[in-house]
């Protein structure tokens, strides 16, 4: 039986064993669509990267399939997926490029004092009111009306997930969703996931905090999410809640599970001609290095 090489690496970890894990196998040229979904199952890691060769220009084609599907775009496993590359020095000193359903990526690595981090330029976030009233949202959600946070009023993404702000911080951290309910709805109105957050954190040092709750893509809740953190920062920026210096505005966010993984997602945004252009970073730390074999048909 055939094998290809394969790394699971923590993305936003400030340690391994932190942050959100995602495997990564290289030479996807060879695996079919069902080969992907068996390894990515298998795998279980809420998204599994599957890299392809570089064309003439040197970019490469990026896929990421979670237990239970194809997603059109993952920030924690493209932050992994250059991570693989790096070590393998597959794509020599430079910074991988890659191409997938939401267009090219770019990324661009760090050295900071205390270790190297990935910088990701994400696609322009665009949200809108959520057309699903606060009253269904915090039945869904177990949020009594006086939780939610009167500034900032639930709102949808272009990626398809839904972005509730609470008031406080042990709201946040208490929420305990019935998935069957949660996932029938999401799978009924084509909603990926649903991302609370609360401006009230437990450091001063972190503008905001996050959950995300995606079981109609098999993952119960999601440890890190680097793809919701655009809308996540386009919304605060919109509201004035984003720490400006300049022309910039900065944020520390931290995603996790209450009990479980928890990792940091940086985000800095610039003001354009054309409106504000977001980048996410974090740090990643490889756990597991071999080989995977490749399923039969």
């Amino acid at each position: 039986m055939a094998t290809l090489p394969f790394r699971l690496i923590d993305a936003f970890a400030e340690q391994p064993f932190e942050g959100n894990s995602a495997g990564v196998v290289t030479g996807a040229e060879e695996l079919g669509d069902e080969h992907m979904q068996r390894i990515a199952r298998e795998v279980n890691a809420s998204e599994t990267a599957f890299v392809y060769p570089p064309d003439d220009d040197g970019v490469r084609r990026l896929r990421w399939f979670t237990p239970a599907c194809e997603v059109d775009f993952c920030g924690h496993a493209t932050l992994a997926a250059a991570e693989a590359l790096r070590r393998d020095d597959a794509a020599g000193h430079e910074a991988p490029r890659f191409d997938c359903r939401v267009g090219r990526l770019e990324l661009v690595l760090e050295q900071w004092p205390d270790g190297l981090i990935w910088w990701l330029a994400v696609p322009p976030p665009r949200l809108e009111r959520a057309a699903v009233g606060d009253a269904k949202v915090g039945q869904l959600l177990g949020i009594e009306a006086d939780q939610f946070d009167p500034d900032l009023p639930p709102q949808q993404t272009d990626g398809g997930d839904l972005l509730v702000f609470v008031r406080s911080w042990h709201t946040l951290q208490d929420l305990r969703p019935d998935m069957r309910p949660l996932h029938r709805w999401c799978d009924k109105h084509r909603v990926r996931g649903v991302q609370v957050a609360s401006r009230d954190t437990p450091a001063a040092t972190i503008q905001v905090a996050s959950r995300f709750f995606a079981p109609a893509c098999g993952i119960d809740e999601d440890p890190v999410t680097g793809s919701a953190h655009g809308p996540l920062a386009a919304a605060l920026h919109a509201g004035g809640f984003a720490p400006r210096v300049g022309d910039q505005a900065a944020l520390n966010c931290v995603q996790g599970i209450p009990g479980g993984r928890t990792g940091l997602v940086r985000v800095l945004i610039n003001e354009s001609e054309t409106g504000p252009e977001f980048r996410i970073a974090g740090r990643c730390h490889e756990t597991i290095a071999g080989t995977i074999r490749v399923p039969g048909d």
